[in-house]
């Protein structure tokens, strides 16, 4: 009888222990419920804990106005956080992005957060200067490209224009990003940066326009007869400065199609 005592009393004090662990792991996780809107309309939520993170929702169509730039949400003051402030991108919670417990704690009225959609015009965006801005489609069994082939382009890139005079301090503004995802995801994320001078590896005119949705007066000039391996691509350029032009000349030579071949 007095091991059958023992035993229970080992038994309830596991049980004990159980459910005091489990209340104070409930207490721990306080929810948050998060809501996103845009000038006064919901547009979703989540809720989120400290072990329990969401995504942001996408913005849908027609909720930006015309020459204005989404940037992402905002649980602060929509003022609070102006275009010219340093760094001013990396204080909003992007688009698709995930939320955390920690981005919202300190906004919590009655368990609820509001996060805002945040949107500037793009004239008051400062514009960070590059000599040229290079995008190319990260997605190796679409475009052939990979970060080594990427590497090369850029070592000789850099070679041909410091033999053609450019200090070193304009090739270190140089920027060569690589965009992943399906070609509307893509397309959307250049139009988003904003500074994208010339793209290399996309597909054809109609199929950055008509599936990536960008406009064709964006597209400045068209070379759809470059090669990347055994892919067939194009180099699209999107503005017309005088740097960019003299690197699109030089993309289109046989040293830069060597580096693909």
């Amino acid at each position: 009888m007095k091991i059958l005592k023992y035993f229970l009393i080992f038994i309830m004090t596991i049980c004990t222990f159980t459910i005091l662990s489990s209340c104070a792991a409930k207490a721990l996780e306080k929810e948050i419920n998060v809501v996103f809107m845009c000038d006064g309309e919901y547009i979703g939520s989540g809720t989120v804990t400290q072990f329990k993170n969401i995504k942001t929702p996408t913005l849908p169509d027609g909720y930006v106005p015309e020459n204005y730039k989404f940037f992402g949400w905002t649980p602060r003051p929509l003022n609070s956080v102006k275009p010219t402030d340093e760094n001013f991108k990396s204080e909003y919670i992007g688009d698709g992005k995930m939320v955390h417990y920690m981005d919202v704690k300190d906004y919590v009225d009655n368990f609820t957060v509001i996060c805002q959609a945040v949107m500037f015009d793009i004239n008051d965006i400062p514009k960070v200067y590059h000599y040229v801005a290079i995008a190319w489609y990260d997605k190796v069994a679409t475009s052939g490209l990979n970060e080594d082939l990427m590497k090369t382009f850029t070592t000789k890139l850099n070679a041909y224009l410091s033999s053609e005079g450019v200090t070193q301090e304009d090739l270190d503004t140089i920027v060569i990003r690589g965009y992943t995802g399906q070609v509307g995801q893509s397309c959307g994320a250049i139009m988003s940066d904003g500074d994208i001078d010339i793209m290399l590896g996309w597909s054809s005119r109609s199929n950055v326009i008509n599936t990536g949705g960008m406009k064709d007066e964006m597209l400045l000039e068209t070379v759809d007869d470059f090669t990347v391996g055994s892919h067939t691509r194009t180099i699209h350029r999107l503005s017309d400065s005088e740097t960019v032009i003299k690197v699109m000349e030089w993309m289109k030579s046989e040293e830069c199609r060597n580096i693909f071949k």
